[in-house]
């Protein structure tokens, strides 16, 4: 509806004054009363014909008055509201067109790559992850949704130090359990290693697999294969809880592949022909001061080894090449300060600043109702993703990860997921779709109705509550939201309609009687009913929640 207002705005504008209007605003105004939508666009247009603006406020809504709209000018504001036939007539459409209603097809296949979770192969996940990926795949879906060539990637950290560290704390783990005195290997264990009860695990699948042969040979090539074992049996595991989150991953990409094959050597090159490199202390930098950062960085040790700045370059450069016209990367909140740099290498490699968007995700911290339940991962003290899955299930844990803004930090309290009340949001919302269906039984029942078989969109005209008018008009505006939700890459925005129209419903359910002796009347509040559903099902399909038909 907004975006309709607008283009209808502009038109008229064009029309009338000869001149073009871009940078205005069509909202919702901040008190209720005064209509469903406000405009500025007079004082924009002051400016340009050096006339009054409520002058000119009045004139153009007097012209919006004629075509579909309740229109007041106030102090140089435009007032709208949406007159009752304009929404009976958008409610007919959604009943006759279901959920493309509300998508727009406005991506026209353009290319899109969103990397998501790309958590180190070296321990389960936990919840930072799993908001990370349940924010990351919704982007996803919305951008399925609207039309655009969406690939979900993982990327996998699977060179470095921490891979080093993993194989190391299996090796420990296989000395201990086997009687052998791993102290050679214990002081950088205790400082560094990965001590949670999945590493105990590995260590037993390493010696069912392995098993004398590991105490053989060179020690630093026993570390190499345990890493290797180490972080498929975790990638198998990470794949099985992003299928349970029911989280797709299309393409999983390797960090270590870019080394193997030439890859970050190909664009050290392509950066040194253009000026970006030097030498210093053995080892090879890369002029980031040059594009805003504090100091120059390493991109090749002086032993020769890759910065995780190097490798991460060579991703972006990569994707770049493979013709993704825009890269969406999801992100825990702690990787804020690197993003300058990379935009630096990025830059200097020629492409176009806004190719690369970030969203970040901010930390989860776990309640049971009061009592915070901590986590750390290298302590082995952590609740993992799938745990929690297990506890409250798919639907809580997705939802609830939506319900703030993606870079705000989360409460997630187990006892309120669990509970079946108002107060838990995805059972409130979950209750309303499914309440819809048992009222739809029941009619079928009792008065041999199908509403989904019995062309409500034609008895919507017949609806007398002011009350069922404004339903519908919420549920015309999911259009609005969930536009902003992809223009914004802001899933949380859908959690909020959800939640409010879900409350809405509630009430209008219980202050009218659906099944009552007028059938007009019956119909027609069926037809609300019905505008409800498709809707409350659309917005929950596009963040991979379930809409149940019974509760």
């Amino acid at each position: 509806m907004r975006r309709y207002l607008f283009q209808k705005i502009r038109e008229i504008v064009r029309q009338e004054y000869k001149t073009e209007v871009e940078e205005f605003q069509v909202e919702p105004p901040r008190q209720e009363e005064l209509g469903d939508l406000a405009t500025n666009v007079a004082f924009i247009l002051s400016k340009t014909l050096r006339r009054n603006p409520q002058e000119i406020a009045q004139y153009l809504a007097n012209l919006l008055s004629q075509h579909g709209f309740d229109a007041t000018a106030q102090r140089g504001f435009i007032n709208i509201r949406i007159l009752e036939s304009t929404v009976k007539e958008m409610t007919k459409q959604i009943l006759q067109e279901g959920e493309s209603f509300f998508l727009e097809k406005v991506g026209e296949g353009k290319r899109i790559l969103v990397e998501l979770v790309s958590a180190n192969p070296t321990g389960p996940l936990h919840l930072g992850h799993g908001r990370i990926a349940v924010v990351g795949d919704v982007i996803a879906r919305l951008l399925t949704a609207f039309g655009f060539d969406v690939t979900r990637e993982y990327y996998i950290n699977d060179a470095g130090r921490q891979v080093y560290l993993l194989g190391l704390s299996i090796l420990y783990r296989c000395l201990e359990m086997t009687g052998r005195d791993p102290e050679d290997i214990r002081p950088t264990f205790e400082e560094e290693g990965y001590k949670g009860t999945y590493v105990m695990d590995l260590a037993k699948e390493a010696l069912q697999t392995y098993g004398e042969e590991l105490f053989k040979g060179d020690r630093e090539e026993t570390i190499r294969t345990l890493s290797q074992l180490g972080i498929r049996k975790i990638l198998e595991e990470i794949s099985q809880t992003l299928s349970k989150l029911d989280v797709s991953i299309d393409s999983w990409f390797s960090e270590r592949s870019l080394v193997e094959e030439g890859r970050v050597e190909e664009v050290l090159s392509v950066l040194q022909e253009k000026g970006y490199l030097y030498e210093k202390d053995g080892a090879i930098w890369f002029k980031s001061t040059l594009f805003g950062d504090d100091k120059d960085r390493v991109l090749r040790k002086s032993t020769g080894e890759y910065t995780y700045f190097a490798t991460d370059i060579a991703y972006h450069y990569e994707k770049y090449k493979r013709g993704y016209q825009q890269v969406v990367n999801v992100w825990g909140a702690d990787h804020h300060g690197y993003l300058p740099r990379l935009v630096g290498a990025l830059r200097a490699l020629g492409i176009p600043d806004q190719w690369l968007r970030v969203e970040w995700v901010q930390m989860v911290r776990l309640f049971k109702g009061e009592e915070e339940v901590r986590m750390s991962k290298r302590a082995g003290e952590f609740v993992t993703l799938e745990e929690l899955m297990e506890e409250v299930g798919k639907d809580a844990v997705r939802f609830i990860f939506l319900t703030r803004r993606s870079d705000t930090p989360l409460d997630f309290d187990i006892q309120l997921a669990l509970e079946k009340s108002s107060e838990n949001p995805v059972f409130y919302v979950q209750y309303a779709h499914a309440r819809i269906r048992g009222v739809f039984r029941e009619v079928k029942t009792r008065y041999g109705i199908d509403p989904d078989n019995a062309g409500l969109g034609e008895h919507i005209q017949n609806l007398r509550d002011e009350a069922g008018v404004k339903l519908c008009k919420k549920c015309i505006f999911l259009k609005d939201t969930l536009w902003d939700a992809v223009s914004k890459l802001a899933p949380h925005i859908i959690t909020s309609w959800l939640i409010e129209t879900a409350k809405d419903f509630h009430n209008y359910y219980n202050h009218h009687r659906v099944m009552v002796e007028d059938r007009e009347l019956m119909l027609s509040r069926l037809a609300v009913l019905k505008t409800v559903e498709i809707s409350l099902k659309t917005a929950l399909n596009l963040i991979g929640v379930s809409a149940p038909e019974r509760m």
